[in-house]
């Protein structure tokens, strides 16, 4: 098992228990005490985990935003059809996304999330990985690259499914990074169509970088819609 997919079983036994214990990792994973050691302090450091005398909790912002994410992944899942080629961007929703897949969803995707590729790749047809400098933001690993937009162009992309750092009235849809909002630029010019997740928190929110519009995406889904952005005909309430 790799790292990555010790540290996602972690916080799926954190998400449903909220403590663990070092000893009961150590017989579940069946790896030893210092890896166990060392996967915790790694989530530790991400902002997901609190350590603790022989084990770890989960955060309290980590708690309240996972299952609306994996709410608006499971909704966006329902909108792929056999034989599209997707791009599937960076954070936890797309993660969620990966992993909600069903096995015979028979499609090719382009990513450059490198925690869905364990999910991904007994599943797709095609499943290629963006190569470039591995970033590390806000508990996420993610790939990009000066050549990201010479990397796509040769791509027929049918649907880009991303999530976002703000969507505001004013500002439009945002990102927290500069990696990400050329990323996404990137993938806007060689996608026939965007799916947005934002959960209600991301709302009324504003980050540095704008990327689009509102009316930009095919359909932004999110779980809890606020008054007043029920006049835009492209925000889904799953």
């Amino acid at each position: 098992m790799f790292a990555m997919q010790r540290s996602e079983k972690i916080l799926e036994i954190l998400y449903a228990k909220k403590t663990v214990q070092v000893s009961d990792l150590v017989k579940l994973l069946r790896v030893s005490d210092v890896t166990i050691r060392k996967d915790l302090k790694k989530l530790e450091s991400n902002g997901t985990i609190t350590k603790i005398h022989g084990g770890a909790v989960l955060r309290n912002s980590y708690i309240s935003t996972k299952p609306k994410k994996d709410q608006l992944a499971k909704f966006v899942c329902k909108h792929i059809k056999k034989g599209e080629t997707i791009f599937l961007g960076s954070g936890y929703a797309c993660v969620s996304f990966a992993k909600q897949l069903p096995n015979d969803c028979e499609i090719s995707i382009i990513t450059n999330n490198i925690e869905a590729i364990p999910y991904l790749k007994d599943k797709c047809k095609t499943l290629i990985l963006l190569g470039g400098e591995v970033i590390t933001h806000d508990h996420n690993f993610f790939t990009t690259s000066s050549e990201i937009y010479e990397q796509l162009e040769s791509y027929n992309i049918n649907k880009a499914i991303t999530s976002c750092s703000g969507v505001d009235l004013n500002f439009g849809i945002s990102f927290s990074t500069e990696a990400s909002k050329k990323i996404i630029d990137a993938i806007l010019k060689n996608s026939q169509s965007w799916y947005l997740m934002a959960d209600s928190s991301k709302f009324n929110n504003v980050s540095p970088y704008k990327i689009a519009d509102i009316e930009t995406p095919e359909m932004i889904v999110t779980e809890s819609l606020i008054k007043e952005y029920k006049k835009y005909i492209n925000i889904t309430e799953c």
